[in-house]
């Protein structure tokens, strides 16, 4: 039930951007699309603010799900997840520079903390690929949350390489915004919305089989 729950977040998130990047943020999406106007210099300023959104811990999500809608399928895959691993190095060394001793201080009588830390120190790749691939904790979350453990900081970037999956589901979802408005407005015959309900649930499998395979291979007990 609780995988279940978590799969319906994300597909009400995904389905809450498109109606956001349609309506309210509309203008600045039309704004945004600078950024590709741009060139290289708009891409380097994009990844910049993903960065600064990341230290803010703003939620990574809508920014991989903006960048499908100004660059593209493709690009916006690239560029969001290029931006999700360049975004979760400073708040990892933040906070192990600046919290990681102050929590051992205070978690150091506390076994099932101490359980995690030691889980996460021995398997520290596999437990970083798998939840950052299964979007079983928020981004934000990750990103300072690994700083406090004693991950390595390989460990870290390799396996920050899982939100590769996650940004091309949202970068997906981002390319086909204007298209799924256009759809609702009745300028798309039923071919387009059965390939688009094929992809609803081929979205919902996803996500779904990958937290299951997290759930199965993570052992904190």
């Amino acid at each position: 039930m609780l995988a279940w729950l978590s799969v319906f977040g994300v597909i009400l998130g995904i389905a809450f951007s498109l109606f956001l990047t349609q309506t309210l943020l509309a203008p600045l999406i039309a704004k945004a699309e600078w950024f590709p106007e741009n060139g290289w210099v708009g891409i380097l300023l994009w990844l910049g603010l993903y960065v600064i959104l990341a230290l803010l811990v703003a939620p990574a999500s809508l920014h991989k799900f903006v960048s499908g809608v100004i660059f593209g399928f493709w690009y916006g895959w690239v560029i969001a997840f290029v931006g999700a691993v360049l975004g979760a190095i400073l708040p990892f060394w933040i906070a192990r520079k600046y919290l990681y001793n102050y929590v051992d201080k205070k978690t150091a009588h506390k076994p099932v903390f101490k359980g995690i830390k030691k889980g996460i120190k021995e398997n520290g790749f596999k437990c970083v690929f798998l939840t950052r691939t299964s979007l079983v904790i928020p981004y934000p979350v990750l990103n300072y949350g690994y700083g406090i453990t004693e991950v390595k900081w390989r460990d870290y970037l390799l396996g920050s390489s899982g939100m590769i999956i996650p940004g091309v589901l949202y970068a997906y979802w981002g390319s086909k915004s204007a298209d799924i408005a256009d759809a609702i407005s009745g300028t798309r015959d039923w071919t387009y919305w059965t390939a688009l309900g094929l992809s609803i649930l081929l979205t919902v499998w996803i996500i779904y089989y990958l937290r299951q395979i997290t759930i199965a291979n993570i052992d904190l007990e």
